[in-house]
């Protein structure tokens, strides 16, 4: 073992730590997970992580789904692309029905949220009005970026969650 000098030392031997290690009692339980989920492989990683604590904390799960749609750019301002929009809430409810029919099919209780916006944003937002006491969800996702390690959305959610975070 080293202390933060990087000078080795045994247990036994005096020196670092000065006071002993201790595992704080907790005072929340899991009633509630909240599971995003975009069809990724990620994110089936993190629905399967939400079903395994789920069934251990005989917790209910709430999958949410968020779809941002694009929009164009005209001269006079800013005009959603109304076939866009429609398309991509059809298949967000989709993917979100899907979900709950897996975990149920798994017996757990389950429901869906399908959020417009973005999906930070609406993760943290779903996380508090659900109540949910954590959130478990996968690391990379269907971001743009496909090479970096934690994809931005789960950094940003992990970072700002008013409840802990799995990263699966």
């Amino acid at each position: 073992m080293s202390d933060r000098s990087g000078e080795h030392w045994q247990p036994g031997e005096g020196g670092p730590p000065e006071e002993p290690l201790r595992i704080p009692e907790l005072k929340a339980s899991i009633r509630t997970v909240l599971c995003p989920v975009d069809g990724s492989p990620g994110s089936e990683v993190g629905l399967a992580w939400a079903s395994e604590i789920a069934r251990v904390r005989e917790a209910a799960i709430v999958v949410v789904v968020v779809f941002d749609p694009p929009h164009a750019i005209r001269r006079r301002g800013i005009l959603e692309t109304e076939h866009l929009r429609t398309e991509m809430e059809t298949e967000a409810v989709e993917l979100a029905e899907e979900a709950v029919e897996l975990l149920r099919a798994r017996g757990h209780e389950a429901r869906a949220v399908v959020v417009r916006g973005d999906p930070t944003e609406a993760i943290l937002d779903t996380a508090e009005e659900e109540h949910a006491d954590l959130i478990v969800m996968g690391r990379r996702g269907l971001g743009q970026l496909k090479g970096i390690l934690v994809g931005s959305v789960s950094e940003r959610v992990a970072r700002h969650a008013p409840v802990p975070v799995f990263l699966a």
